[in-house]
């Protein structure tokens, strides 16, 4: 990766250093407030540099992504250190749970620096043009945080100021959270440009700041939020949502975009910057515009393999056993697990599932593996560009420079294909090729798709349900395991109110079989066996905001 132009300044950096935790009760410390510290074109770059770094630790490590383990797709050792992803996993969190609280705060932290650009910039001396870089970036941001919270908390205090009234805001309704996002998103599209010509806005052939498509991208996905649970505005907003994920497909050519043709590319380090992703966080582990880096390298590897992986996320065994088999699957789960020994030679190759001579799991967390976030390592323990290969030694370093994929082309191509069949369009032919185009690179069978509980068809024979279906599941299929998407699995469930199903799987429990006369379960137990609804979906408020503003009480 180049190196970047870092554009920060000592005066943004002193505004924006604040405590995330303390945004609800802060107040205005030191010499600079909103009002006089954007003095120039390098001050504006610098808050926006400074917005950018705490969009970072949103997704820095794992902690703020813990909701996204109700998805289906994704469970936990229910044991080691990992209780606070169990407890999400189980849909049983509490308010002190380090998900919860890491959700909340970096979330908000984003958005008070977004707030603290918008209140200054009408006074800086700068172009009408730069101004409007600068609140495109802070309302896209700031929509982004309300979106993911909104989904996992529901209710949320809307802070559109630093006003010092913030300690006792009560929680805003969710259709008028949704309305502030779909406000933001739609000024941000009306003020930034297609793309940018410079470091750090661009770099590696990557526009690095959000454009006006990856705000037209991101309304065509809450208006689906919006047509889904809880608002449940339906076919209407689903139409909206079309329309608006076809206006960045109608520009595909222009503006670059395309899919990734061998999946495995996907995540790879290799193919870290290219226009297959269309928003995306970007992370370094050197000093640059952007000094964080994705702890995530060894999120995915079991612990015990021998090369220090974390095991923080496990794949669930039915949404594994339901995958469709081709390329895409290979490049989500590792085909086999490998054991390696201190020098990082493999000394075992086994399938997850696979029993020693006593009968005895050979692999202690006996489930699927993701590997999204694995690289590989050259002889002297160097990370490789490329993609994971299972059959080379593993990259043993806990950071590197993923750059997250928020939103891929490909799930604006599906968003547009159940989009178009949920809102009632007589003519789905492009919702159809939409389809395709992602399913064929994908899958071993590029005709026909399976859609869980239904069965087999061709796709061009699909019905408008069929397709709706269809095209929620492939989308669950693309970001599998992949917290950090705008959109995971765990959303789209949210979403269609199918999070009770996964909840009902789990508390029965049963053994899937996993191999000819082999059986597995999950192995967190989900406790509290009686549906809630809200209560189950949503996520506490963090206890230490509820003990600052009593008005968070549910």
């Amino acid at each position: 990766m180049k190196s970047k132009i870092f554009m920060g300044c000592m005066m943004a950096a002193a505004l924006f250093a604040t405590s995330c935790n303390d945004f609800l009760d802060e107040k205005p410390k030191g010499l600079l407030t909103p009002g006089n510290y954007l003095d120039s074109q390098a001050a504006l770059d610098g808050s926006v540099t400074a917005l950018y770094e705490k969009v970072n630790l949103t997704q820095g490590w794992t902690n703020m992504m813990y909701p996204q383990w109700q998805g289906d797709d994704i469970t936990a050792n229910p044991g080691s250190n990992k209780q606070a992803c169990a407890e999400l996993d189980a849909f049983s969190a509490t308010n002190n749970n380090k998900g919860v609280t890491a959700a909340w705060s970096n979330h908000y932290a984003v958005i008070k620096a977004a707030n603290l650009i918008l209140e200054a910039v009408d006074k800086a001396p700068v172009s009408d043009t730069e101004k409007n870089i600068a609140i495109g970036n802070a309302k896209y941001w700031r929509a982004y945080s309300y979106y993911y919270m909104v989904r996992i908390f529901g209710p949320l205090p809307l802070m559109t100021t630093s006003a010092l009234s913030a300690p006792n805001h009560a929680p805003d309704k969710v259709e008028d959270v949704y309305n502030l996002i779909v406000e933001d998103l739609k000024d941000a599209e009306a003020k930034l440009p297609t793309g940018y010509d410079k470091a750090p806005r661009h770099h590696d052939g990557v526009d690095a700041w959000v454009t006006k498509q990856a705000a037209q991208a991101t309304l065509a996905a809450v208006y689906m939020s919006m047509a889904g649970y809880p608002l449940n505005y339906g076919q209407a907003y689903y139409k909206l949502a079309a329309d608006k994920a076809k206006e960045v497909i109608d520009k595909e050519s222009e503006y670059g975009f395309f899919l990734e043709e061998e999946w495995n590319q996907v995540y790879s380090m290799g193919h870290n910057y290219n226009k297959a992703t269309l928003v995306g966080i970007d992370n370094s582990p050197i000093n640059g515009s952007w000094d964080h880096d994705s702890q995530l390298t060894s999120c995915c590897r079991f612990e015990g393999l021998g090369d220090g992986g974390w095991g923080d996320a496990w794949g669930e065994i039915k949404f594994w056993k339901n995958y469709p088999e081709g390329q895409r699957k290979d490049a989500v789960y590792a085909p086999k697990i490998t054991f390696e020994d201190g020098d990082g030679n493999i000394t075992k190759m086994v399938d997850w599932w696979e029993l020693d001579e006593q009968g005895k799991k050979v692999v202690d967390a006996y489930h699927p593996m993701f590997c999204v976030f694995t690289t590989n390592a050259d002889d002297n323990g160097r990370e490789i560009a490329q993609p994971y290969n299972y059959l080379q030694r593993n990259y043993r370093g806990m950071t590197n420079g993923h750059r997250h994929r928020v939103i891929r082309y490909a799930e604006v191509l599906l968003w547009y294909a159940e989009s178009a069949a949920r809102s009632g369009a007589s003519d789905l032919a492009l919702a159809k090729q939409c389809l395709k185009r992602v399913h064929a690179r994908a899958c071993n069978d590029a005709d026909h798709i399976t859609i869980p509980n239904l069965g087999t068809y061709p796709i061009d024979n699909l019905t408008a349900d069929q397709l709706a279906e269809a095209a929620y599941w492939e989308h669950g299929w693309e970001v599998a395991g992949y917290w950090v998407a705008m959109v995971t699995r765990r959303s789209d469930e949210f979403r269609m109110n199918r999070l009770k199903e996964n909840f009902d799987y789990r508390v029965a429990n049963a053994p899937i079989e996993v191999a000819p006369g082999i059986t597995a379960k999950e192995s967190v137990a989900v406790t509290k066996s009686a549906w809630a609804g809200d209560e189950s979906i949503y996520i506490p408020y963090p206890n230490n905001e509820v003990e600052k503003n009593p008005n968070l009480r549910r």
